[in-house]
């Protein structure tokens, strides 16, 4: 008969199973390829998955201190090859894969299928980025491409009339998943490129969700839609790693609708501050050449041809009697000379005169030019000069008040005369 010594409990049991299964160089350290299944994301940071083959199933866990590093989301149906050790639950008595890192198998037959069409569509050029049109600078009016009832169409709206309040927005609803989903997005963008809305630019796309949710944005008659449309369009389908086709077919890409009208739509007050920037440094500009020019016209008036001028065209005058003595010393030399060679000449008389009347003309001539540019020539055409009782010359009228005595100054004399009147223009 068995004592009880024989027997171990349950507990017993779980704890001898617990530690020979993870003390075991088999399992523990382990690489195991499966696919996902049964996710779970919990709030706390942990992801709960199964993972299977074709015969088998086994509970996974992936804590949170693990899967900090992850570069991706995990998807239902994503094929992967994880690193960790078996670990076992005494109180159920079960056990499970504790991950410790992970990694993708390959890819499925769906990113096989996008990897093949973003072949073909790049040898087409759909792709270049030469072919990309610029996105306006400032859109009066903007097309949306998504589910009229959906997150993306909501955000969309909230950024854009946050941004620039009285912006002009035109919906054109589609289908974003499930059947006949590619089709719907086409004859929007298609809609949206007639001439008649006028629209500046476009976003298309949807929020996030699973793979195969937004594969509709990986199909070929899409892609050729976002790279076909006349109006620049932005593709704002929400995804955190891997980009559809359509990002690298839209003239810009971003990872969510609200980024997509960020990238649309400018901030009203920032251009209005912008303008109010360039105008105030137009008219500082401005501002700076008047006072530039004010100083230069100030020099000017400061010389002192504009502060005396009566006596620099006296100075003027004396160099000028000064030179015509001199022409007319040198003349008479000359005639003297000539006269003293020419005493032998029977004919001294005649050649005397003409001689004299040649030196005459010529002299006449440079003393015509000569007063021509003399200060009081200038007066005798018209010209008259302005003083004050001081003999201060009047440069300006802003200095008179009426009743002020004047003197005129002309080039036969001078005469005095009251203000009686101050005229505003000539």
């Amino acid at each position: 008969m068995e004592t009880n010594n024989s027997f171990l409990s349950v507990t017993e049991l779980n704890k001898l199973i617990k530690k020979e299964v993870e003390t075991s160089p088999y399992l523990n350290n382990i690489y195991v390829k499966g696919e996902i299944y049964n996710l779970t994301y919990h709030s706390s940071g942990h992801i709960y998955f199964s993972l299977k083959d074709d015969d088998s199933t086994i509970s996974a866990t992936f804590f949170r201190y693990a899967n900090k590093g992850l570069k991706f989301k995990l998807e239902e149906g994503m094929s992967v090859i994880t690193f960790g050790n078996i670990t076992v639950f005494e109180k159920r008595g079960t056990y499970q894969f504790n991950v410790m890192a992970l990694r993708l198998d390959g890819i499925g037959e769906l990113q096989k299928r996008i990897e093949q069409l973003k072949i073909k569509l790049g040898s087409e050029g759909i792709f270049d980025s030469n072919k990309k049109k610029p996105l306006p600078f400032l859109p009066k009016r903007i097309g949306i491409v998504t589910s009229p009832t959906g997150a993306a169409v909501r955000d969309i709206l909230k950024v854009s009339l946050r941004r620039f309040p009285n912006l002009e927005i035109i919906i054109a609803p589609a289908k974003v998943q499930g059947d006949d989903a590619a089709m719907s997005i086409v004859k929007a963008i298609e809609e949206l490129n007639n001439p008649k809305y006028q629209i500046d630019v476009i976003i298309a796309g949807r929020g996030g969700g699973s793979f195969e949710d937004l594969f509709v944005f990986n199909e070929e008659e899409v892609v050729r839609a976002f790279a076909n449309s006349r109006v620049p369009i932005i593709s704002a389908v929400g995804h955190e790693i891997d980009h559809p086709l359509c990002d690298h077919a839209a003239d810009a890409a971003a990872s969510t609708p609200s980024a997509a009208a960020e990238i649309a739509v400018p901030v009203k007050k920032e251009l209005l501050d912008e303008v109010d920037y360039i105008s105030n440094k137009i008219l500082t500009t401005l501002i700076n050449n008047i006072n530039k020019e004010k100083t230069r016209l100030n020099n000017i008036e400061s010389r002192k041809i504009f502060k005396n001028p009566e006596e620099i065209i006296n100075y003027r005058e004396l160099l000028l009697n000064d030179l015509e003595k001199q022409m007319l010393m040198h003349i008479n030399k000359k005639i003297s000379s000539q006269r003293q060679r020419l005493l032998s000449i029977a004919n001294i008389s005649h050649l005397e005169k003409k001689i004299i009347t040649d030196l005459k003309h010529k002299f006449q001539l440079k003393i015509q030019k000569i007063n021509n540019l003399s200060p009081m020539s200038v007066m005798a055409r018209g010209f008259a000069v302005v003083l004050d009782k001081n003999n201060n010359i009047i440069k300006s009228k802003k200095n008179l008040k009426l009743g002020q005595s004047l003197d005129i100054k002309f080039v036969d004399g001078k005469i005095s005369a009251d203000i009686t009147k101050i005229y505003e223009d000539i």
